[in-house]
C-alpha cells in the first residue's frame, strides 16, 4: 500500500510536467490553454492505464490452471490463427501468406465485398471478449475510409468519366446504364445495410462483454478506474452516436434525391447514383475512427487490453513472440594461442 501510494505521488506530477515540457513563450495562449485542457482531459485515462500496469508489477496473480480453455473448430481456428495471430508481431503476420491475403480482400473495390468480409469475421471472432469487439468496430470502419471511401470514390470518378467525358457528346450520355452505382446497385445497398447493422450490433455486444486480456491481480493493490474506464469501450461509445449522424446524412441524401423522381422510383438512375455517393460520403466520415487504432491512442481511449488467438483457436492475451536464435559469435582468440604465434613469428624475425 505504501509503496503504491509513493507511486500514485509520483504519477500525479507527471501532468504539470507535460504541461512544461509543451509550453512555448511565443504559443498563442488560446492555443496554450487548449493544450493544457487536453492534458487535463486524458491524463486520468492515462493514469488509469499506468496504474492498472504498475498494480500488475506489484500484484500480479500466478496463473490458474482454468486458464486453459477449450479450442474452437478446426475451420475457425485456422482462420482465428491466421488472421489474428497472439505471438506474432508485424513483420511475423507479414510472412504469413494467409495474413496477406485476407488484409487484400477488403480492399477489394467491388462493392459487396468488404462488407461480406467483415460479417465473416465477425462470425468467427469471440464476441463475448470486449478487445475482440472494439477490434472489429474499428478494422471496419478504418478499412471503410479507404475501401468504401477512397478507393469508392475513385473507380466512382472512373466510371463517371466513362459514361460522360469519353462519349464527348454534349447531347447525350450513358450514366443511365454505365454510370456510378448502376452495375451494382442492389450489392451496394444490401452492404451498406449490413456494415451498419454489424457495426451497431457490435456496439450492443459490448455491454455484455469480458476483458480477457488483463493479466489478473490477486486483489491487494486497488486502482480507481477515472475517465472512460468506467464504461464498456471507453471513449468508443461516444463513435456511436457520430457513426448514427453520418448514416443519417449519407440516407438523408439519398431521399432527396429518390423524392425527386416521379413516384419515387428508387430503380432511377439518379438515385442509384446517391447511393454510390452516399455510400463513399459514410466511407470518408469514418477518418474518426482511424485515432482510435493508433496503438498509444487505443489502449488509452478504449480502456481495452490487447487479446488474439492461438493455434487452437482460443483467446488469450497477446504475447511478445520470442527472439530468433542467433549463431554464436566466434570466440576470442585465447592468449595461449597468441603466444604460440608469436613464438612462430619471433623465430623467423629477430624481435627483442
Amino acid at each position: 500500500k505504501k509503496v503504491q501510494l509513493q507511486v500514485q505521488r509520483l504519477i500525479d506530477r507527471l501532468p504539470a510536467i507535460a504541461k512544461n515540457l509543451l509550453e512555448d513563450d511565443q504559443m498563442p495562449r488560446a492555443v496554450s490553454r487548449g493544450k493544457d485542457r487536453m492534458v487535463d482531459g486524458l491524463w486520468p485515462d492515462i493514469r488509469t492505464e499506468v496504474m492498472l500496469e504498475v498494480g500488475v508489477f506489484m500484484d500480479k496473480a500466478p496463473a490458474q490452471p482454468g486458464e486453459t480453455q477449450r479450442g474452437s473448430d478446426c475451420c475457425r481456428a485456422f482462420f482465428r490463427y491466421h488472421m489474428f495471430p497472439h505471438d506474432k508481431s508485424f513483420w511475423g503476420k507479414a510472412r504469413d501468406p494467409f495474413w496477406l491475403v485476407f488484409q487484400l480482400i477488403p480492399l477489394v473495390p467491388v462493392f459487396g465485398v468488404y462488407p461480406a468480409w467483415f460479417a465473416f469475421i465477425f462470425l468467427i471472432i469471440d464476441k463475448s471478449d470486449e478487445f475482440q469487439l472494439v477490434q472489429f468496430i474499428l478494422s471496419f470502419k478504418g478499412t471503410a475510409f479507404l475501401s468504401q471511401g477512397l478507393i469508392r470514390a475513385l473507380t466512382g470518378f472512373i466510371n463517371f468519366m466513362v459514361c460522360v467525358t469519353a462519349i464527348a457528346d454534349e447531347t447525350h450520355h450513358a450514366c443511365a446504364k454505365s454510370g456510378p452505382g448502376t452495375q451494382d446497385f442492389w450489392p451496394t445497398v444490401c452492404g451498406f445495410v449490413l456494415q451498419v447493422l454489424l457495426v451497431w450490433t457490435a456496439f450492443l455486444l459490448l455491454t455484455c462483454s469480458v476483458e480477457k486480456g488483463r493479466v489478473a491481480v490477486k486483489g491487494i493493490v486497488e486502482v480507481e478506474l477515472q475517465g472512460a474506464a468506467t464504461k464498456k469501450g471507453g471513449y468508443l461509445i461516444y463513435l456511436l452516436w457520430y457513426d448514427l449522424v453520418t448514416f443519417a446524412m449519407s440516407l438523408g441524401m439519398v431521399v432527396a434525391v429518390a423524392s425527386t423522381r416521379p413516384n419515387f422510383n428508387v430503380q432511377d438512375w439518379p438515385v442509384k447514383h446517391a447511393v454510390f455517393a452516399g455510400q463513399i460520403l459514410y466511407g470518408l466520415l469514418s477518418l474518426p475512427f482511424f485515432m482510435f487504432t493508433l496503438p498509444l491512442l487505443q489502449r488509452v481511449l478504449t480502456h481495452t487490453a490487447p487479446t488474439a488467438y492461438d493455434r487452437r483457436g482460443t483467446c488469450r492475451r497477446f504475447v511478445t513472440p520470442p527472439p530468433r536464435p542467433r549463431p554464436e559469435p566466434p570466440q576470442a582468440v585465447s592468449e595461449e594461442d597468441v603466444n604460440d604465434l608469436y613464438a612462430q613469428i619471433k623465430s623467423v624475425v629477430p624481435l627483442p
